[in-house]
């Protein structure tokens, strides 16, 4: 073949590259990678061997070779649930600013997770980064023997040596008790998803602690769904109490149930916050709609994904050189790196009309 371009019928490859510019193809790899040592002269003559035969690196295809395209595997659930969205949008966002190239993996449930990271053994990726669902420790250790990453945002990544970063949920829901209980309320409710949820069981945990002594106790109601739809029943439930039963303080561990019982109790006798007090937890957008006005938790997503961001430049430096020192509000027992929630006061609770 001559150094001119190649004819539309021969498939440009790498190797035509190295045969043309008289050099391995690592030293190829390496002109356009940036990875291992190379001559300025010798980069500069497979740079322009490559030109002139109109050849391009194909990234996925090194990154199944060679492990060194920018690729990053994200595991993800449910785009329907508005803050998961709201956590996909800004680590892409992030991604695109590093120019890192995302390889997503969906799933309908959290059940489906373990499937999907044993799905990205098969990519090599830098490392992984988990949205959703639980890190099984044997999975996690698979994919950290390969040499690449794990980076679990809002969960456990189950690992010593996995990053894991995260709202302190705890806090969260203690706070909420706090803001309630100071508001003179007597009958506490928590409204939460499945049993088993982690951010959810933990920002009760929370609720119910801040509670402690209490003599009203706190009652817990659990959901299928953590959606507006779940919300809105509730709703009815709350409604169908007789009216001294009724809980006049209500947490819920997620801003969807909570404006679906904002919706739910519309029209009825309910005065908000002069007789029931309400808090959610996201602050997704539609929490400051005029219709809502709803008191909430804001999670600190851009300290969490920086803080993914940070990992994976320190799991890529040649040196291996440690995560950044940014402190967490505290480091838990998990391994977990826990920022604090930013409470939100707005008109479902009485403590915004002193605000």
């Amino acid at each position: 073949m001559s150094r001119a371009r190649a004819s539309s019928s021969h498939k440009v490859t790498s190797r035509d590259v190295a045969r043309a510019a008289k050099v391995s193809q690592a030293m190829v790899s390496r002109a356009f990678t940036g990875n291992g040592r190379i001559a300025e002269e010798t980069r500069d003559r497979i740079l322009a061997a490559a030109a002139e035969i109109g050849w391009r690196p194909n990234a996925l295809a090194a990154s199944m070779v060679t492990g060194d395209a920018p690729l990053v595997s994200v595991i993800t659930i449910r785009l329907s649930f508005d803050w998961r969205a709201q956590v996909l949008s800004h680590l892409l966002k992030a991604f695109e600013e590093q120019h890192l190239q995302p390889l997503l993996f969906y799933a309908e449930s959290d059940e489906e997770v373990d499937r999907l990271l044993a799905e990205t053994i098969r990519w090599r990726t830098r490392g992984v980064v988990v949205t959703a669902g639980v890190v099984p420790a044997a999975r996690a250790e698979a994919i950290l023997s390969r040499g690449q990453f794990l980076a679990a945002l809002n969960r456990p990544g189950n690992h010593p040596d996995a990053f894991s970063i995260a709202t302190d949920n705890p806090l969260g829901g203690s706070q909420a008790a706090s803001v309630l209980s100071e508001e003179g309320r007597q009958r506490f409710l928590a409204l939460g998803g499945p049993q088993g949820s982690w951010a959810s069981d933990r920002r009760i945990e929370g609720f119910v602690d801040g509670l402690a002594g209490r003599s009203a106790g706190v009652e817990v109601w659990h959901n299928d769904t953590m959606s507006v739809e779940a919300g809105k029943a509730c709703a009815a439930r709350w409604l169908a109490l007789p009216a001294r039963q009724r809980p006049d303080a209500v947490f819920s561990t997620n801003d969807a149930i909570a404006l679906g019982f904002l919706d739910g109790l519309r029209g009825s006798e309910a005065l908000i916050p002069e007789q029931l007090s309400l808090i959610g937890f996201d602050n997704l957008p539609s929490s400051s709609w005029t219709p809502y006005g709803l008191t909430t938790f804001e999670q600190p997503l851009d300290a969490m994904v920086q803080g993914v961001l940070d990992h994976i430049d320190a799991h890529s430096a040649p040196i291996g050189r440690p995560d950044p020192d940014t402190p967490p509000h505290r480091l838990g027992p998990d391994g977990v790196r826990y920022y604090a929630p930013r409470l939100v006061l707005r008109d479902t609770t009485r403590s915004s009309h002193g605000h």
